[in-house]
């Protein structure tokens, strides 16, 4: 990540060479011990994703070994009672298009997720729920973004719409989004979002 938050592999992801747009992307299977994880966070207030999750996988967007603010729920994206009310009172949008994390399915293709908390949350690992068995990610990962402050909507939208470019998914993007049609690589420096506190997983 070049921040010193590379992740630690177990189990057997893959890394798999030109899966979108002619970059790898982290397969999961779904396997018990089967996660990265990293530096414990404790004052998570946005993240990125650009991710998919195979349909009824019990698996938490983010985990940790032993707290459960991302709790999801079959499909859904986040729990009605086992979750972070920090996350669920939240901002999240898939592709740009805001949406309600009880009530939506986890993407099943390539998407670009982005969430703004409205407090402090807590994770570790993508993705294992306290190393409890059938609750480990099923799907793809292609980047994972995490910032300890929380972005404005001119910045989140800079960097999903940096992401989507980089990833050939600008045109999944809202139609009203801002940088549907136009690279937005310009406007990072200007909004002084250049160093995430990215993680590396490998």
């Amino acid at each position: 990540s070049g921040n010193g938050n590379d992740a630690t592999r177990y189990g057997s992801p893959t890394l798999t060479p030109g899966a979108l747009n002619g970059l790898p992307v982290m397969r999961y299977s779904g396997a018990n011990g089967e996660y990265h994880s990293f530096m414990n966070m404790t004052n998570i207030r946005t993240v990125f994703w650009v991710t998919k999750r195979a349909a009824n996988n019990y698996s938490f967007i983010l985990g940790d070994n032993n707290q459960y603010h991302f709790h999801t729920n079959t499909n859904r994206f986040f729990h009605t009672n086992h979750v972070s009310l920090n996350v669920v009172n939240g901002v999240l949008a898939v592709n740009g298009t805001a949406t309600n994390g009880q009530t939506t399915n986890v993407p099943s293709v390539m998407s670009v997720i982005s969430l703004r908390t409205t407090g402090d949350v807590e994770a570790s690992s993508f993705s294992s729920d306290r190393n409890i068995g059938g609750r480990y990610w099923n799907g793809d990962l292609a980047e994972l973004m995490i910032y300890s402050t929380a972005l404005s909507d001119a910045e989140i939208a800079v960097v999903e719409g940096c992401l989507a470019w980089k990833y050939a998914l600008q045109g999944d993007l809202d139609p009203s989004h801002p940088h549907k049609a136009v690279h937005p690589g310009a406007l990072m420096p200007a909004i002084g979002i250049t160093s995430p506190s990215s993680v590396e997983v490998a």
